[in-house]
């Protein structure tokens, strides 16, 4: 996975990762709303604000269907190669999106187009009529991602006449709420115990930027003598990941462990898979640790509230169950009385 899902990237972080020789070239496409690398087509999605170039496209998600609408840039249509290589999966389209033009992006994830529409009306630059194509975009786990980081200060960025955002239905959808839920339970965790969180110009050091991307967490050990990248992954983790730790183990150590610190791995999962054993054992500095989610349910004054019929007698005035009791001895000896006759 190149980028993660729910986490923040500028232009410039993109093209450091996509071009990690030279990063992104300056002007062109890459200040417009896509640019194709190799397979890949980088998608700068703007979401109730204009763009940067003053084109304010309708873009919007849609909750109900759990799809995004996005469209190509003035003039564009289906018939034009890269929407052809779209369609064709010769190309794959990479979304980011934002809500201020001053913040980063926020990848989505890799979009399947549902439907297209040649031919809508839109607005260019200039605020002239021309038109340009409309897809409808479905992403996995955008129904988690939108709703989780879209707060109240900023635009709306759901269709009008909508109602409220739908709630997250699981505690660790993504790796960022599994992120969170550490970064906020650092102290509970066996972690703890020996290494803190790292600050970065005293910021928790939390999505840290790479060359290859952001890792998770980076820690330090108490002592000062070692550092601790930790890698997240909500569900099972393959072998794929050892590759992708192990570079962000490599950027920490060449930009900025000194040369008497060290640098260990740690990768976090509900589960693991067989080669991601088999790649384990072939270094010691990077561990796998499995979560667990402990689901409890808890009492409450529920049953203290209840309210008791004000017909219990029996609890009220105990001296009657003992007439009970008496009254059925002396039945069951009447009863024996008459058989005996």
């Amino acid at each position: 996975m190149i980028f993660k899902k729910g986490s923040l990237y500028s232009r410039k972080d993109v093209g450091w990762i996509l071009l990690p020789e030279k990063g992104r070239p300056n002007g062109g496409d890459w200040d417009t709303g896509y640019v194709s690398v190799e397979e890949k087509l980088i998608i700068f999605m703007n979401i109730g604000i204009p763009g940067t170039t003053n084109h304010d496209f309708d873009n919007y998600y849609d909750e109900n269907n759990q799809t995004i609408v996005w469209y190509g840039k003035p003039r564009s249509h289906s018939q034009q190669p890269t929407f052809q290589k779209i369609f064709n999966g010769d190309l794959i389209p990479y979304f980011f999106a934002r809500w201020d033009n001053k913040d980063p992006f926020t990848y989505l994830g890799i979009g399947k187009v549902i439907t297209f529409k040649d031919g809508v009306a839109v607005k260019d630059g200039k605020g002239q009529d021309t038109t340009a194509i409309e897809l409808k975009i479905n992403i996995e786990d955008s129904d988690f991602i939108i709703p989780s980081i879209v707060n109240e200060t900023k635009k709306e960025i759901f269709k009008p006449d909508k109602e409220s955002a739908p709630n997250i239905k699981s505690s660790f959808a993504l790796e960022k709420h599994l992120e969170t839920f550490i970064i906020s339970n650092w102290n509970n965790t066996i972690l703890s115990e020996n290494y803190d969180i790292y600050k970065n110009n005293g910021k928790l050091a939390q999505q840290f930027m790479t060359r290859s991307g952001p890792l998770d967490i980076l820690a330090i050990s108490k002592d000062k003598k070692e550092f601790l990248v930790i890698e997240l992954k909500k569900g099972r983790a393959s072998d794929e990941v050892v590759g992708q730790i192990l570079r962000y183990m490599g950027y920490i150590k060449n930009s900025l462990a000194k040369s008497s610190e060290k640098v260990k791995g740690i990768i976090i999962a509900l589960d693991e898979d067989p080669n991601l054993k088999d790649a384990l054992s072939a270094t010691t500095d990077v561990e796998f640790m499995q979560y667990q989610i402990d689901f409890k349910l808890l009492n409450s004054n529920f049953k203290n509230n209840i309210k008791k019929p004000k017909i219990d007698y029996v609890e009220k005035h105990p001296y009657i169950f003992v007439w009970l009791l008496c009254s059925f001895i002396a039945l069951v000896f009447y009863i024996l009385t008459l058989i005996n006759n």
